[in-house]
């Protein structure tokens, strides 16, 4: 009788199991659809960047700085202020946008080189003091380049980041979840996991080829 209870317990809890795992299985899938077929046409568009490339030069501007951002004496007190001044300025001007920003002050020939990184492109200013000008320099290198970054998270920010460690755990859960399912099916586990296994060989047989070879 306690043998019978206990059976008919274990039964539960792998009912119970399945029953969450196909959940979580199903559920990861919906989420990771659009995802994943991002990840999948972008990771043969990196593979083939030659397929793709742009041949447009950058474009150059030369630009009047505005009497409240050329004050000489508020640039040798704080620079990187008031360069970053001039970058919301252009921002608000001139769509310069990035996530990476890099200031430069060349105090001596009274020079500020502000670089602005952005997936797909970049933007280069130089504000020069003296002549009260800016020479900016934009790239675009296009929207496939623009996916191929966002793709690998380069200049892409934080928000962004954290976006593509989300989808890392979801499609873990989504592989662990169907390794779950897989396993108790006796008949198919086998030929499934052969199947995994070739799918293995295969990626260390290309590690070997391309690192060791």
């Amino acid at each position: 009788m306690n043998q019978t209870v206990i059976s008919q317990s274990r039964q539960t809890k792998k009912k119970a199991s399945s029953k969450l795992a196909r959940t979580l299985h199903v559920y990861t899938s919906m989420v990771m659809l659009l995802i994943m077929l991002f990840f999948t046409l972008t990771g043969i568009t990196l593979n083939h960047r030659d397929w793709f490339s742009s041949s447009e030069g950058p474009q150059q501007l030369t630009l009047h700085l505005p009497d409240e951002l050329g004050i000489e004496r508020k640039w040798m007190l704080t620079p990187i202020e008031q360069g970053n001044q001039v970058r919301v300025w252009l921002r608000n001007n001139y769509a310069v946008y990035g996530n990476q920003v890099n200031f430069e002050w060349e105090e001596d020939e009274r020079l500020m080189v502000i670089d602005v990184k952005r997936p797909g492109g970049y933007s280069i200013a130089e504000v020069d003091l003296e002549a009260q000008e800016i020479l900016l320099e934009i790239q675009n290198y296009g929207a496939v380049a623009t996916l191929n970054d966002l793709h690998m998270g380069r200049y892409s920010g934080s928000l962004w980041s954290l976006f593509i460690d989300l989808s890392a755990l979801a499609m873990l859960l989504f592989t662990l979840t169907g390794l779950w399912l897989v396993m108790p099916q006796k008949k198919k586990r086998n030929k499934l996991l052969s199947m995994s296994l070739l799918g293995t060989a295969i990626m260390t047989s290309a590690y070997i080829w391309v690192f060791l070879g």
